[in-house]
């Protein structure tokens, strides 16, 4: 039997045993609890808001029609402290806000009643004489540089967007009048049969203009949360269990069984994967309900967009509790990367279906998997490829320190990191070179980031401060190995060793940073965000741009020392910005 197996089979046991008897029963009883009190309440027909609405009228026709919501309540003997006072044909407020609340509640009243009398008719095309029949449009978009402008019907739009006389593309009316010859089908009659029961996802197709519901914004916010909340959860149990075994050193026994690291790492990692999977699986089922192949294909298109999300917060749970010395440093780094991975996912996919921006987030495609049951490829993979690569490089790094003098000694952060760095540099394909293309999937992803917190910032500012981070995070991946390899004594020091490593970082970086900005950056290549990250097709300039500013730091190591590695580190930060700047100057004067 395979080692990583007897060690799934044991976490899987171990985390069941974490909760008594006694609190699993507890659980059990509370939650059958919960449903046996639901399912009564759903019979009485109580609710958080009945009978919050008084209202004095002395019209018994009126009275019954307003007893029929359940808001409201009819005062017989006195108005004096009634909401709504109702006499003959008008209705008077008590000048609360509650009054007018109130007023509205009742005339969504009036409303609604209305509609019944005339739907009783049983003449539904004649009693109602204006439809609405919606249709949902694309919304144009062009994203592209300022100062660029597209011409077309002899019209010229500077920003980028073509005017083509109408607004998108909408070319007609689709309101619908009873003078028309129009006959609804009974398709349609059922779809406004049943727009009050329409779920929280489904959109409207045919209304009445009493009862248009314009969609409800940022859904995509909703199906994030469904899929992004057992995540957050298990990764919880999966970052203190790994703690828990350092700080009891339960975990140095595994270490000395005759077994290698990645097994044991995926051995406690397997079970919390597989249980958080199949809650994802459920919830996948429970929006799409599948009755056909096409939407069970949809589904599990769901699990595969959603799978590289749930990589990565737990290779970043597993990197937190190895690096964590107490519970409470591993709950500071959990908040943290959780909230900037939740940032990296809702922010964008607020955007859904408008801005080319939101391909960035896989919630995006959780959107367009729902409403259009089917994304392409060149956007699974724009989206999710980031994910996979940082997370298994990730797990690779906490592999290699997953051992006793990194699992049960006091090292801070920082230090781990070096000793990371360290490992990866001795290794057998280990360099500088292979390093900074390593590091390629760790900057592409933190560029991305900064694009969604920059996003709505007022252009040119935005791009200002992205240009000036981004290059800050490249020469810090550049770096790192030549700063590691200076701190730790790895290789002699001397000044062909400097220039040396700094050819190395820099081709390194920017071969991997050309292969991945070819495979994924496509949707947004022409934006300006875009142009930051990639600066177009040059070859040879940016590549003299990344062998100069990583030689200025590591030349500046070599004479100064390690203790003025961040002095150089700006300065290099500012000839790779003063370079971008030039670049993208038409942002800024075109």
């Amino acid at each position: 039997m395979s080692g990583w197996y007897t060690i799934a089979k044991w976490e899987f046991l171990r985390s069941g045993m974490k909760f008594s008897r006694r609190f699993v029963l507890a659980v059990l009883f509370t939650l059958v609890l919960l449903t046996i009190v639901s399912f009564a309440v759903s019979f009485t027909g109580m609710n958080l808001d009945q009978k919050i609405y008084s209202v004095f009228s002395t019209s018994q026709e009126l009275n019954n029609i307003i007893e029929g919501d359940a808001r409201f309540y009819i005062l017989t003997d006195d108005g004096k402290y009634a909401d709504l006072t109702i006499v003959k044909d008008r209705v008077y407020l008590s000048g609360t806000k509650k009054s007018v609340s109130a007023a509205d509640a009742l005339e969504k009243v009036f409303i609604a009643h209305r509609e019944t009398v005339l739907a009783s008719y049983n003449d539904i095309n004649n009693s109602h004489p204006v439809w609405v029949t919606i249709h949902d449009l694309d919304r144009p978009e062009s994203f592209q540089i300022l100062g660029t402008a597209t011409q077309k019907d002899g019209q010229v739009s500077d920003a980028g967007y073509e005017n083509t006389g109408s607004i998108g593309n909408y070319k007609e009316s689709t309101a619908t009048t009873g003078q028309t010859s129009h006959i609804f089908s009974p398709e349609e009659l059922e779809d406004l049969d049943n727009s009050n029961s329409k779920t929280l996802f489904n959109r409207q197709t045919i209304a009445t203009p009493s009862y248009f519901m314009p969609p409800i914004p940022f859904t995509a916010i909703l199906y994030s949360f469904l899929f992004i909340f057992p995540i957050y959860f298990i990764s919880q149990f999966y970052s203190s269990s790994i703690l828990e075994e350092r700080v009891n050193r339960r975990c140095e026994l595994l270490l000395t069984a005759p077994l290698k690291s990645r097994d044991i790492i995926l051995g406690k990692s397997i079970p919390y994967v597989l249980v958080t999977m199949v809650l994802l699986s459920v919830i996948s089922l429970y929006i799409e309900k599948p009755s056909n192949i096409h939407e069970l294909r949809t589904s599990i298109e769901m699990i595969g967009v959603i799978f590289p999300v749930l990589l990565l917060f737990f290779s970043l749970s597993f990197i937190a509790a190895i690096f964590s010395r107490s519970f409470k440093e591993l709950t500071f780094a959990m908040v943290f990367f959780s909230v900037i991975v939740s940032g990296y996912l809702l922010f964008p996919a607020m955007f859904a279906n408008i801005h080319s921006v939101s391909s960035i987030s896989p919630m995006t495609l959780i959107v367009n998997l729902i409403e259009e049951g089917s994304i392409s490829f060149g956007k699974y993979i724009f989206s999710t490829l980031p994910f996979y690569l940082v997370a298994l490089s990730i797990y690779g790094f906490g592999t290699a320190i997953f051992r006793e003098e990194d699992l049960f000694s006091q090292k801070t952060m920082k230090e781990k990191t070096l000793d990371c760095m360290e490992l990866f540099l001795g290794a057998p394909l280990g360099s500088v070179f292979t390093l900074s293309i390593v590091s390629i999937p760790f900057v592409y992803m933190a560029q991305l980031m900064l694009i969604v917190m920059l996003f709505n910032l007022p252009l040119p500012y935005s791009i200002i401060v992205m240009i000036i981070l981004s290059a800050l995070v490249e020469e810090i991946a550049k770096s790192v190995g030549i700063y590691t390899i200076m701190k730790r004594g790895l290789k002699p020091v001397n000044l062909k060793t400097a220039v040396l490593l700094a050819l190395l970082s820099g081709g390194g970086f920017f071969f991997g940073e050309k292969l991945v900005s070819v495979i994924t950056l496509a949707p947004i290549a022409s934006s300006a965000f875009g142009s930051v990250m990639t600066m177009g097709t040059l070859l040879l300039i940016p590549l003299l741009l990344h062998l100069v500013t990583a030689m200025i730091t590591s030349l500046g190591v070599y004479f100064t020392g390690p203790r003025y590695y961040a002095f150089f580190l700006l300065a290099a930060t500012g000839v790779h910005a003063i370079y971008n700047t030039y670049l993208l100057r038409g942002l800024f004067f075109g």
